[in-house]
């Protein structure tokens, strides 16, 4: 039997029905808002890529992944019938390159591009005289103008390259290669949300959605370009009217991991609070630091914490893990999820936690499942919030291969890993959606969206340019 101190604790985790109901609702406000206005926390970001492929596309270009320590360099050779080919090679981004100045980090970009193309060898044949194109996966913030055109507006994850914020992150790729002589060019930027969409319906036919569940979250769906009012009709109408339909559906980069940063409606409970503080972004992402897998590990060290404290966990014993501040990260949650045994539970406890054998009694373990159960359920049913919330948002103008059948890819080391996550999500969608809504969806990981999906816009890119070139030749 849990001690009374549990049920303190559950309120802002066991969510009922019609507090669902409510994150969807102020989900929706907020999707909305994004789309009408700029400086929206759901910032609701135009890809301006037209649509998503089918399975049929077929072609080789390059691709470029920037997103953390690693650089990495693809070849992507789309073979039609939901198949692809894929050469890649990583390179090392070094500390001095992520602090330097940024011409000095892009020209290793381009000199890694170089690197490869001699190297890996290349199948790449584009036009005489034309340059490869390639695609550029850019896991950063920017306030996109065109899908080969975007802004820097900050820095994240450890990089602060000097004299890059602010500018056209494709334009600085570009002015490199040329410095360089490299004949290759940037023609499609992609966040990895809209890269995961587009490598999920390239694999397995149209999705609606494309999530990251990792270290971090964020979504991006398909939608009516007219429903982006923040464009304005003059923009909206001309993207309409670039002819072949390719204008009257576009992608949208949701950004939903700042979801309710003004603490309307989601569930923050001290254990949030203390961890949202320490942060090196108070008061923001406030939705991602309760469902990815950056944060995950943390709420359970603070949960775990508080019941120590109150001496009713480990004999009110702790350890240097235990205190250290992200001293242990959700692989923790995903051990106790994933445990089969009482004695797979004192494994993790004793591993990962480094609390003595003798400390750990049958209730501890009975605790500890019931936090990390707290914790990676909460995380899921909020996942669920932000798909039901996108399918109610766009159910009028959804495209007829959507109706019967609303298809969500995935991606990240919180949906691939943490047991029970999809089922959760299932669990929490049938409350919002109804059974019949829930069956509609499926559910699957989406394969290297950071390199497909960079492929996959500079093809979208590439067929923009040749339908610019034959309507200047009319």
């Amino acid at each position: 039997m849990l001690p009374d101190i549990c049920k303190d604790i559950e309120p802002n985790f066991l969510l009922c029905d019609s507090a669902l109901e409510h994150i969807v609702t102020h989900f929706r406000r907020e999707l909305q808002a994004g789309l009408e206005q700029r400086g929206e926390d759901v910032a609701m970001i135009p890809s301006f890529v037209p649509g998503v492929p089918d399975g049929s596309e077929q072609g080789t270009f390059l691709a470029l992944d920037l997103g953390g320590t690693n650089l990495r360099v693809c070849e992507v050779r789309l073979l039609g019938n939901h198949k692809f080919e894929m050469k890649q090679q990583k390179y090392k981004v070094s500390d001095e390159l992520k602090e330097g100045e940024a011409t000095v980090l892009l020209d290793y970009i381009a000199d890694s591009v170089d690197a490869f193309l001699t190297e890996i060898g290349s199948d790449v044949a584009p036009e005489k005289g034309e340059p490869l194109l390639l695609g550029f996966t850019f896991s950063f913030p920017v306030e996109q103008t065109a899908i080969d055109s975007g802004t820097l507006l900050t820095w994240t994850k450890g990089f602060n390259a000097k004299n890059a914020i602010g500018n056209d992150v494709v334009k600085l790729l570009n002015d490199a290669f040329e410095r360089k002589h490299i004949h290759v060019r940037c023609s499609a930027l992609v966040n990895d949300t809209v890269g995961t969409l587009l490598s999920r319906s390239y694999q397995h036919g149209p999705a609606l959605i494309g999530a990251i569940f990792g270290t971090g979250t964020n979504g991006a769906y398909i939608d009516k370009t007219s429903t982006i009012k923040k464009l304005g009709e003059k923009h909206i109408c001309e993207l309409e009217e670039c002819g072949e339909h390719a204008g009257e559906y576009m992608v949208i980069n949701t950004e939903w991991g700042a979801f309710d940063n003004k603490r309307q409606c989601l569930p923050v409970s001290i254990f949030d609070a203390k961890l949202d503080r320490m942060s090196i972004n108070p008061r923001k992402q406030a939705f991602e630091k309760m469902v990815s897998g950056m944060y995950l590990g943390e709420i359970t060290r603070n949960i775990l914490l508080h019941l120590i404290d109150s001496n009713v966990l480990f004999g009110g014993y702790s350890t240097d893990v235990l205190n250290e501040h992200y001293g242990f990260d959700t692989s923790f949650v995903s051990a106790v999820e994933g445990a089969k045994t009482d004695e797979d539970v004192i494994t993790a406890i004793t591993d990962i936690l480094k609390v003595k054998r003798k400390y750990v009694e049958p209730r501890d373990v009975e605790l500890v499942r019931w936090a990390t159960k707290l914790v990676a359920h909460r995380a899921a049913f909020l996942a669920a919030t932000a798909i039901a919330a996108v399918v109610q948002l766009t159910e009028k103008h959804r495209r007829a291969e959507d109706k019967e059948t609303i298809d969500v890819g995935v991606d990240g080391s919180v949906a691939q890993y943490l047991p029970g996550f999809e089922t959760n999500v299932r669990v929490a969608l049938r409350k919002l959606l109804g059974e019949a809504g829930e069956k509609r969806i499926t559910i699957g990981l989406a394969k290297d969206g950071s390199g497909v999906g960079a492929a996959l816009t500079a093809l979208q890119a590439k067929k923009a340019i040749e339908r610019s070139k034959k309507a200047a030749a009319k």
